[in-house]
């Protein structure tokens, strides 16, 4: 089995978003939203029936390790992009 940064693997990464999203009471719209991606993707991940790409696990993982919901300061968030001259920095509460 393959194994992705911060120990994630493939199997393993639907399972933790899918009890992440419950623990936190997210729907899996809310997620989609927070990711940019669709429900049916949230959906394929959860179940194992597909793999989110490189970029998306990124995001997967960084939701996931990143988030903390007692937490009332702000943060600093880069929004990734693939071309640099569109990066741009913005503040974001942490919910």
């Amino acid at each position: 089995m393959v194994t992705w940064p911060r120990g994630f693997g493939v199997d393993e990464l639907g399972k933790r978003l899918h009890g992440f999203r419950l623990e936190n009471g997210w729907s899996k719209r809310a997620i989609a939203r927070r990711l940019g991606v669709s429900i049916p993707s949230i959906m394929r991940w959860e179940s194992g029936a597909a793999e989110p790409n490189d970029y998306n696990r990124f995001k997967i993982e960084q939701l996931l390790t990143d988030y903390t919901p007692t937490l009332t300061a702000r943060r600093l968030m880069v929004q990734l992009s693939l071309f640099p001259q569109y990066v741009k920095e913005t503040i974001e509460p942490i919910r």
